[in-house]
C-alpha cells in the first residue's frame, strides 16, 4: 500500500478502534490491494499519485496534517468527478468491509 493511501485508509477508519483492529484492517486493505490485477491497481496508484501529491509535498516540508486530509476526503465524498467519487468509494468500502468483519463486534 502506498503512503497516500495507508493515510487515507486511517482516516477512513472509526476513530474508537483498537490499534489491533486498526492494524488487521490496514493489512487487510493492502492485502485487497495488492491482490488486484496489475492493470486495475496501476489505475488506482496512478489516482493515489495525482491525489495524494499535494499530501506528499506537505509531508516533506513537515506540514502534513491529517485533519486537513479528513476535509479533504469529504469533499471528495460529494465531487460532481465521478474518479474522485469512486476514489474514495474504493479505499472506504474497503475499509467499511474490514471493520466490520474483522472488528470486535465481528469476533463475538
Amino acid at each position: 500500500m502506498l503512503w497516500f493511501e495507508r493515510q487515507l485508509v486511517r482516516t477512513l477508519m472509526q476513530p474508537d478502534l483498537d490499534d489491533h483492529t486498526r492494524a488487521d484492517v490496514e493489512a487487510y486493505v493492502d492485502q485487497t490491494l495488492r491482490s488486484m490485477p496489475e492493470h486495475l491497481r496501476a489505475g488506482v496508484a496512478a489516482e493515489t499519485f495525482a491525489f495524494g501529491a499535494p499530501s506528499l509535498v506537505a509531508r516533506a516540508f513537515g506540514r502534513f496534517d491529517e485533519r486537513r486530509l479528513g476535509r479533504r476526503v469529504e469533499r471528495w465524498r460529494s465531487s460532481h468527478l465521478d474518479p474522485v467519487r469512486q476514489y474514495v468509494r474504493l479505499l472506504e468500502s474497503l475499509v467499511l468491509f474490514a471493520e466490520n468483519e474483522l472488528g470486535p463486534v465481528a469476533a463475538r
